[in-house]
């Protein structure tokens, strides 16, 4: 079953400004200049494509100049909304019960449906449609929660990468292809890739001659903060913050198509 920080979290306010595509056969959201040779590609939390955290998101970094694409990578079967907190530590009365059974069977499925195979070809699709539609552009993955794992494998194939909070990653065989830079954004406790194990990361990329890595652990956040933090408190709002200008100057820094610099 999902780990209660998985399907917890708050949802945010606000209208999302992009547009709904079709691209390489998968239903996306696309936001920020459509000429800009800058482009980055959200791999979702499994809270899928529609999700509005994730799409104000993106609407933040286009507004730093990217093309943003948010492709759903679930064929519309993400988790609903319903699931939000159905797994956290509530007093256990007959409903709550019963929301913790019905989360068994409605993730289970999920993760069944949704194999690594399967994401990373949709992913790899995307991307080479994107790669020939625009040849100059420089193309960057940043990868939440389920989608972090992304970040991890398919790192070769962007110009740079963003984990956040990844999770199932098959630690550390899935780090041996990393080549190209890579960023890390980790929650101190998290059940999937905590600081500890972002410390072993580093030293394995680093070992490895890598020089293009940086890991950034934040205390007092737990896994999935930077998509569903409660915005409402000063310290989780201001890491989530700090997180996404990272993330986002990590693309400025490696996203630099050679005209522009």
């Amino acid at each position: 079953m999902a780990c209660a920080d998985c399907v917890s979290g708050n949802i945010h306010t606000g209208t999302p400004v992009g547009e709904e595509v079709t691209l390489a056969g998968l239903s996306t959201y696309a936001t920020g200049d459509a000429s800009s040779n800058r482009i980055v590609i959200f791999g979702i939390d499994i809270f899928g494509w529609r999700f509005v955290n994730t799409r104000l998101l993106a609407d933040e970094y286009a507004k730093r100049g990217f093309r943003v694409y948010i492709p759903d990578l679930f064929d519309g079967y993400e988790l609903p909304q319903w699931t939000l907190n159905a797994a956290a530590d509530h007093e256990p009365t007959f409903t709550t019960k019963a929301l913790k059974m019905l989360m068994i069977f409605v993730f289970v499925p999920f993760v069944l449906r949704n194999s690594k195979s399967a994401q990373s070809t949709k992913i790899g699709g995307l991307l080479a449609h994107l790669r020939g539609a625009h040849p100059s552009a420089k193309i960057g993955f940043v990868g939440y929660c389920w989608g972090g794992r992304y970040a991890l494998t398919m790192n070769p194939q962007f110009d740079a990468t963003v984990a956040a909070h990844p999770s199932l990653v098959k630690f550390p065989a899935e780090l041996e292809d990393i080549g190209n830079p890579v960023m890390f954004l980790l929650a101190a406790n998290d059940h999937g890739y905590d600081g500890a194990r972002g410390r072993e990361t580093e030293k394995i990329l680093k070992g490895k001659g890598l020089t293009e890595v940086e890991m950034h652990v934040y205390d007092g956040v737990n896994h999935g903060w930077t998509l569903r933090c409660n915005m409402e408190d000063p310290k989780q709002k201001a890491a989530r913050e700090e997180a996404k200008e990272r993330a986002i100057g990590w693309f400025e820094k490696y996203l630099v198509v050679e005209s522009e610099s």
